[in-house]
């Protein structure tokens, strides 16, 4: 409702500014795994909604009267978005050398700031009607990997055109699980949205696996043993022990069912129990082999720059230095060509502290935040922070094995639903003043 005798097209303007802000926000997810640059275009808009509904908000007095806690909480999580530009500023500061394309993927996160402050105003279904849109997304993906599957890396390893097999088996892998958990955050559960939310979740696992891709399926067990025991439903014993033993039997079929999934775990397996760790004979190149040696190359260019950091392969003088022969000429070329396949080792090498700094933060500060508000007083609230919680999960589980920070696409995703997360509890939070603690409903 308009005040202070605001006109009535004033009010309508403000109102599609509102309306246009949720739509692009709930739709965000959908072109993802299908349309090159989608994401990068679509935080780019909401960013922009975001801003003038702000300011429409704040010139009209409707500014929600924080409490000191949700203004805290706000204050830290801006903080931690600003953090990689920051980063990148610090290690060009100390290098002496000042290129703008390092500030791309920082920006993106950064003006999610935006996105945040819009979220925290906007409506307390924010998030429950973004929900709907993943398991679309994942049956676009599919129908493109049917009719023009990306073979650029063989049969075994589909992908879309706009995504590489690592980014699509991860994303599609976060949009299943988010599919699943987001059942949660509806009041009245027909069988329709069940199943609806159920398929969306089936497919993701589908197309992680045609992928060939194993970033992030370590989140699968992680994330179900969560729900399953810090889920705020009151669990019997009995339910937990054969919630467990499905899990199980779960893990176990996936393995033996599906020879994709069975040929890429034992494959792990044998690189990692091939690696050497004590022999100056350079390690067989592989994948597993590659990352743990990327990890000891990076460690080794931050002792010799932890201030600067090296930017994005200028590190080519030390790269045959003595102290790096456990690693073969092609693992060291990848390393300077692709980079380190790990958002903490590769940001450390291209900032220094500073990135190792802001990498950490901007997976720790959020999932804090969305750890204490699972100890909420309010279903909506907890079911939201657990959601998120699951989402970062996913993300942190492929950020080891892969660079999400680095990348626009990627950086704008993660930064959008962390700022769409955050406002939404922080929503809940101005509306109740004790919303992080308390009795449970």
């Amino acid at each position: 409702m308009c005040k202070n005798g605001s006109s009535s097209l004033s009010c309508k303007l403000d109102s599609l500014v509102k309306n246009s802000f949720i739509f692009c926000v709930v739709i965000s997810p959908l072109f993802l795994l299908t349309v090159s640059g989608w994401m990068t275009r679509i935080v780019v808009v909401c960013a922009l909604l975001a801003i003038v509904f702000s300011y429409n908000n704040n010139r009209k007095n409707y500014e929600i009267k924080c409490n000191s806690k949700v203004t805290y909480y706000k204050r830290i999580l801006f903080i931690t978005l600003s953090l990689p530009i920051l980063a990148i500023f610090l290690g060009q500061l100390f290098r002496g050398q000042y290129e703008w394309p390092y500030y791309d993927s920082p920006a993106h996160i950064f003006i999610c700031i935006f996105i945040l402050l819009a979220a925290a105003k906007t409506s307390p279904n924010l998030v429950m009607r973004m929900s709907y849109s993943f398991p679309i997304a994942n049956l676009l993906g599919l129908i493109s990997i049917r009719l023009n599957p990306n073979l650029f890396w063989g049969s075994t390893r589909l992908s879309t055109n706009a995504l590489d097999p690592l980014d699509f088996g991860s994303l599609s892998l976060t949009f299943a699980l988010i599919s699943l958990i987001s059942i949660k955050l509806h009041d009245n559960n027909s069988k329709w949205l069940i199943a609806y939310k159920l398929i969306g979740f089936g497919l993701g696992i589908y197309l992680s696996i045609l992928s060939g891709s194993r970033t992030g399926w370590l989140a699968v067990p992680v994330i179900l043993a969560l729900w399953l025991y810090y889920d705020h439903v009151k669990f019997t014993l009995t339910t937990k022990v054969m919630s467990t033993l499905i899990i199980i039997v779960m893990i176990f079929s996936s393995y033996f069912l599906s020879s994709n999934v069975h040929q890429r775990v034992n494959d792990t397996s044998k690189d990692l129990s091939s690696y050497q760790w004590n022999t100056i004979k350079p390690n067989d190149y592989n994948s597993v082999g590659a990352r743990i040696s990327f990890i000891r190359i990076a460690s080794y260019l931050f002792e010799k720059r932890p201030l600067s950091g090296w930017g994005d392969g200028n590190f080519e003088s030390v790269i045959d230095d003595p102290a790096l022969n456990f690693s073969l000429p092609e693992t060291k070329k990848m390393a300077l060509g692709a980079g380190f396949h790990n958002d903490i080792t590769a940001n450390m090498v291209r900032s220094g502290i500073w990135g190792l700094i802001a990498t950490i933060a901007l997976f720790l500060i959020p999932a804090i935040f969305f750890m204490r508000n699972l100890q909420s007083a309010y279903k909506k609230q907890r079911d939201v922070a657990f959601l998120a919680l699951s989402f970062l999960t996913c993300q942190f589980m492929s950020s080891l094995s892969m660079e999400i920070f680095n990348l626009k696409y990627s950086a704008s995703f993660y930064g959008l639903m962390i700022a769409v997360f955050c406002g939404q509890i922080i929503y809940y939070m101005s509306k109740q003043p004790n919303a992080i603690s308390g009795e449970n409903e």
